[in-house]
């Protein structure tokens, strides 16, 4: 009796520590995002431009400026991606249908859930030869997203810059540039990079595609655009206002 008690014992202890142990290996090497941040393995994600929106008549040129990308997640705060300054004729591109590069670089695997822009400057060519640095709202453009990294893999974002919708004039001339941009990202894409800067992307999963817009105060929002109608003003110190 005693030795069918002990071995009772045995058996009811050993389930115990079981279900109180880590979970088993395959459970602990998941490669879920998060998960691999603190394991230090990389991924390439490659950043690039493009313009969908139709040329307006009186312009020929709106040249875009931007001087670093960040990207964000939940266990690591912002990271810089890059730092080299690029500039694109956001008109040309839409001629064109190309991507341009803007960045490509390594990241930490994982999920980011943010991605920061840093715009110098606008600058506006008419077609009658006269060049305008159109007023930002903001320099910095923070968008909401999801881009998934995965180690020894290929994630891509892709902005999409919509200048028609962006693009507005003052009372007096002069130009503002809200920027209204459609934003994609894709984990274990196919990317290639040529001699020229033009990015081709394909295959993948879309795990981010949402379109956003900046108001006169430089805040960000889902689904929104300053109407084309809207009158605008730049008042004391060359802040943008709303006309009446």
């Amino acid at each position: 009796m005693w030795w069918v008690i002990v071995a009772i014992i045995v058996v009811v202890g050993g389930i115990y520590w079981y279900m109180q142990s880590p979970a088993t290996e395959n459970n602990s090497s998941s490669t879920t995002g998060e998960e691999n941040q603190t394991t230090g393995a990389q991924g390439r994600v490659i950043f690039s431009v493009t313009d969908a929106a139709a040329d307006m008549s009186a312009i020929s040129e709106i040249n875009m400026r931007i001087s670093r990308v960040d990207i964000q997640s939940s266990t690591s705060g912002w990271v810089t991606a890059s730092t080299t300054p690029r500039t694109y004729d956001l008109l040309a591109l839409d001629v064109s249908g190309e991507s341009k590069l803007l960045a490509d670089v390594g990241a930490a695997a994982g999920t980011y859930n943010q991605v920061r822009l840093v715009v110098d400057s606008i600058t506006v060519k008419t077609k009658a030869g006269a060049t305008k640095t159109a007023k930002l709202p903001s320099g910095e453009l923070r968008i909401n997203t999801v881009l998934v990294v995965n180690a020894n893999s290929v994630s891509s974002v892709n902005f999409d810059f919509l200048a028609d919708k962006s693009l507005h004039t003052t009372g007096s001339g002069e130009y503002i540039f809200a920027p209204v941009v459609k934003t994609e990202t894709r984990s274990g894409a196919s990317v290639s990079v040529d001699a020229n800067s033009k990015v081709s992307i394909s295959g993948g999963r879309v795990d981010s595609s949402n379109t956003v817009g900046m108001d006169i105060d430089g805040t960000v929002k889902l689904n929104f655009q300053l109407k084309s109608d809207q009158k605008l003003n730049l008042g004391i110190n060359n802040v943008i206002e709303l006309g009446k």
